[in-house]
């Protein structure tokens, strides 16, 4: 045996937690999410929108009478909740599904995630031809 290794066994599971807006207005939980933020103890999410920072919180909550408790819809790898009404209040787009990167805050109790900025180049030509002192395209990957 290997002294101080410890096998790994879990191939092809996704251990990153990830929530992903879908193109039909679900909120996606990854497997790495449902382990990581014990989704399978919980029955409902309360969704967040920090429309300063483009970011979407997560409360997760057993209580059903909490106001604005979506239900959490569980199937096998499948976690998500509907979101479309949400997405639709805050103007955030579910054209493409969209994968986002997703931590713990600890203090508030609820797992945070970035929305991804979203290609201007199409909205800019629209409303102007003027270069966007914004836009990087150099650091666009």
């Amino acid at each position: 045996m290997l002294e101080g290794f410890e096998k790994f066994t879990q191939q092809g599971r996704s251990f990153k937690p990830k929530i992903s807006i879908r193109k039909r207005g679900q909120i996606g939980f990854n497997n790495g999410s449902i382990n990581k933020f014990k989704l399978d103890s919980f029955d409902f999410v309360i969704l967040y929108m920090n429309k300063d920072e483009n970011k979407i919180a997560f409360e997760f909550t057993n209580d059903s009478n909490k106001d604005g408790a979506i239900k959490l819809v569980k199937r096998k790898n499948n976690y998500f909740v509907s979101g479309k009404s949400f997405l639709d209040f805050y103007s955030v787009s579910y054209e493409e599904t969209m994968p986002m990167d997703a931590t713990w805050n600890e203090e508030a109790q609820v797992a945070i995630a970035q929305i991804p900025e979203l290609d201007k180049e199409s909205t800019e030509s629209e409303s102007s031809s003027e270069c966007d002192e914004h836009t990087d395209v150099e650091n666009s990957e």
